[in-house]
């Protein structure tokens, strides 16, 4: 007989519950189906008489420090109407063919995010591949929802690589650089692979992607062109400070070769203070800089070159960053230094992707921070080798649960 106040405590909608059974170790609710009949597959009637039973133990949520499991009579019905037989009563709180409810799933879940499966397993008296299962099916499930309301409202991507194995193994991040979200997380970089990817989405959903922001990797711009028609390349204004700055590191090395070994030491001692944004420098980072641009005017130019980069990728006005970009490439020509002019051929090739950020200000700032997340999930070590794990443990940094 229905016990209110056992049901109202037990909390599954589809459910009511009998009786309670108390044990040292577990709260046992014996429940039963909230409805006697099931809808008939068959003829569309009412279907009561019952086919057979199946006593099954559902692991539940743990409740005032006991564990706690479901004892559910499983009923299976016949049709009266037109005889169809063995009709399963499917139940919303429960899995089909799962021991465990989907709110203890969720519990699970919670706990692992900042635990290992070994130990969430001993603490509820499960295997290490029961946390496992039921924490990726539940946390899959997750990710599926997320990424379909992502990508309804998705109208600009960026793409942006991330080291599984470092010079060994790259795997991609796919991200809405606009709204802030993940998209996916890919095994490949490789052209072929992420052309095959972007395939499998609607052709509506390609075409209404506007903006597909990147770094100066060839590859990634044939994709683009491949599968996204409407779109517009934008080049990731990081990543352009990046190639500068490479650009700054190589000649200071070329000048630290020139000197004596005591003056060698004060070049090396400088290399991040050469790369950080003039705006960020302290007394002793300017003292730094005087010193070594003392021993190579080449290294100061160059510094300057890297500076006026940086401001003019500041600079609001589309017409007044293009004006300033033009000035940069005529500074690069008379500073005379060969790095930086490969540099500036550089540039100019990726020139009007460059100017594709000036008008929309798109950038990969969103996909850096996830690398980020990236590399401190892989520190921490969750055992997370295969991008799979990876991806699954990412998302359960991001997601609201």
């Amino acid at each position: 007989m229905h016990n209110k106040f056992i049901t109202d405590l037990m909390n599954l909608p589809d459910l009511v519950a009998t009786d309670l059974i108390q044990t040292e170790e577990y709260l046992v609710f014996v429940a039963d189906y909230q409805k006697d009949h099931v809808k008939c597959p068959v003829c569309g009637k009412k279907a009561d008489k019952v086919h057979d039973r199946k006593v099954q133990m559902v692991q539940d949520t743990p409740l005032r420090d006991k564990k706690v499991a479901i004892r559910l009579v499983k009923k299976r019905y016949s049709c009266s109407h037109c005889g169809k037989r063995a009709i399963p009563k499917r139940i919303e709180s429960i899995t089909k063919y799962s021991r465990k409810t989907e709110r203890f799933k969720m519990h699970l879940l919670k706990q692992t995010d900042s635990r290992d499966y070994s130990r969430v397993a001993k603490e509820h008296g499960l295997s290490y591949t029961s946390i496992q299962n039921s924490v990726h099916s539940k946390l899959d499930a997750l990710i599926k929802e997320a990424q379909l309301a992502t990508l309804d409202e998705v109208e600009a991507i960026s793409i942006d690589e991330f080291a599984i194995k470092k010079k060994h193994k790259y795997a991609v991040a796919l991200t809405d650089p606009i709204n802030g979200k993940l998209i996916d997380i890919l095994t490949s970089r490789k052209k072929d692979d992420l052309i095959e990817y972007f395939n499998t989405w609607p052709e509506k959903l390609r075409e209404q992607i506007k903006y597909f922001s990147m770094d100066m990797w060839s590859p990634y711009k044939a994709v683009a062109e491949t599968v996204f028609p409407n779109a517009k390349i934008v080049v990731d204004k990081f990543h352009l400070v990046t190639a500068i700055n490479n650009a700054l590191d190589k000649l200071r090395k070329e000048e630290q070769d020139k000197q004596t070994p005591a003056n060698r030491k004060k070049f090396y001692k400088s290399r991040l203070t050469l790369l950080m944004a003039g705006e960020d420098l302290d007394d002793d980072g300017h003292q730094r800089l005087i010193e070594i641009f003392k021993l190579s005017p080449a290294l100061e130019k160059a510094w300057e070159l890297k500076e006026e980069f940086r401001d003019l990728l500041q600079i609001p006005d589309v017409k007044e960053s293009i004006e300033a970009l033009n000035h940069w490439y005529e500074n690069v020509s008379q500073a005379k230094l060969n790095l930086f002019y490969r540099a500036k051929g550089t540039v100019k090739r990726w020139e009007q992707h460059i100017i594709n950020y000036f008008k929309t200000r798109i950038t990969n700032g969103f996909a850096e921070g996830l690398n980020n997340k990236i590399k401190l999930i892989k520190r921490i070590g969750y055992g997370v080798p295969k991008v799979e794990n990876l991806k699954r443990r990412v998302y359960l940094s991001l997601l609201s649960i």
